[in-house]
């Protein structure tokens, strides 16, 4: 087994290739810092393609302020804005995503946003999400997965499940906590039933703890009663589960590799290190050592392997 295909990882600024080509990971994010005219990103997705094969080359282009790629691509509105034209506007957007996203190389979009902001003291999503309403938003899902992943194949990636908008602290400084009902939870999942039926490529799972499913307190990232339990068994899906950043604030007091084995046991298949690559190399340590001593199961692994060749087969061959 090729544990590095596990792992979507971060390039330092100056886009160095030498940490992809040592650890060959399954796939590279692409953020702000690696902001270049669209003619050098396309030289740099060329470059991965070229070390790598066929390799998930993603980042954050959802519009508005979550946007990294910027000279020579299309500055594009906020979802909220987006959608106001009606749902043919939504997928016509996504699919001129898509063209530009091709051309530059990459062909994995971390959109579109199913969350619905209903918490008060929401400081994440706002305009991020298309509407607040959340039938009204599972449409505009549809729409946006429909236009991003049709003619020209890149993939989209619904989030953030199980919906964050429903809580009011940032993941990337804390761990929230839904403590709404179980009524409340399922309108949340709306957005992401849409985004399944219109069949989504992958599901980026957030750092989320979900009371109502998980007593424990641990995140959805790290849940197997929210990933295996809700998200494969409750809601059938069953292409490719990544986490969020693994180095996001809410996941502070625990270590680098206790999360990456959690997170494959609680059903992710694809773990995101969007900075640091010694986080990657410890992470990818300790998913071999507990293979090793039984505390992973290699038929897990496998699994998750698997689901990463067959979205591999799809949309970066």
């Amino acid at each position: 087994m090729n544990l590095s295909q596990l792992f979507m990882v971060g390039l330092p600024a100056d886009n160095n290739l030498d940490f992809v080509r040592d650890f060959e990971p399954g796939g590279v994010i692409l953020m702000g810092r690696n902001a270049r005219p669209f003619e050098e990103v396309a030289e740099l997705g060329r470059q991965l393609r070229e070390i790598s094969g066929n390799p998930m080359i993603a980042s954050d282009h959802e519009g508005g302020r979550v946007q990294r790629l910027k000279e020579g691509f299309e500055i594009l509105p906020p979802a909220r804005q987006v959608a106001e034209l009606g749902t043919e506007n939504v997928r016509q957007v996504a699919a001129r995503v898509a063209e530009q996203l091709n051309g530059a190389g990459l062909n994995f979009n971390f959109a579109p946003v199913c969350d619905v902001p209903t918490h008060g003291g929401d400081t994440v999503i706002g305009k991020r999400a298309f509407s607040t309403d959340f039938d009204e938003a599972g449409l505009f899902v549809a729409a946006y997965v429909d236009g991003l992943q049709g003619k020209l194949r890149v993939g989209a990636c619904a989030k953030h499940f199980p919906g964050h908008g429903g809580v009011g602290v940032d993941s990337h400084f804390g761990l929230p906590t839904f403590s709404g009902s179980r009524d409340e939870l399922e309108s949340h999942l709306e957005p992401f039933r849409a985004a399944i039926e219109a069949g989504v490529s992958a599901i980026m799972v957030a750092h989320i703890a979900v009371m109502e499913l998980d007593p424990s307190g641990a995140p959805a990232s790290l849940s197997q009663p929210v990933i295996s339990g809700l998200l494969r068994g409750e809601l059938g899906f069953d292409g490719l589960v990544v986490s969020d950043d693994l180095e996001m604030g809410a996941l502070e007091t625990i270590s680098t590799g206790a999360i990456a084995v959690r997170a494959l046991n609680a059903g992710c298949d694809l773990l995101l290190f969007c900075h640091t690559a010694q986080k990657a190399i410890e992470a990818r340590e300790a998913v071999e050592l507990a293979l090793k001593n039984g505390r992973l199961a290699p038929e897990r692994v496998e699994d998750a392997l698997a689901r990463i060749a067959a979205w591999k087969q799809t949309f970066a061959s």
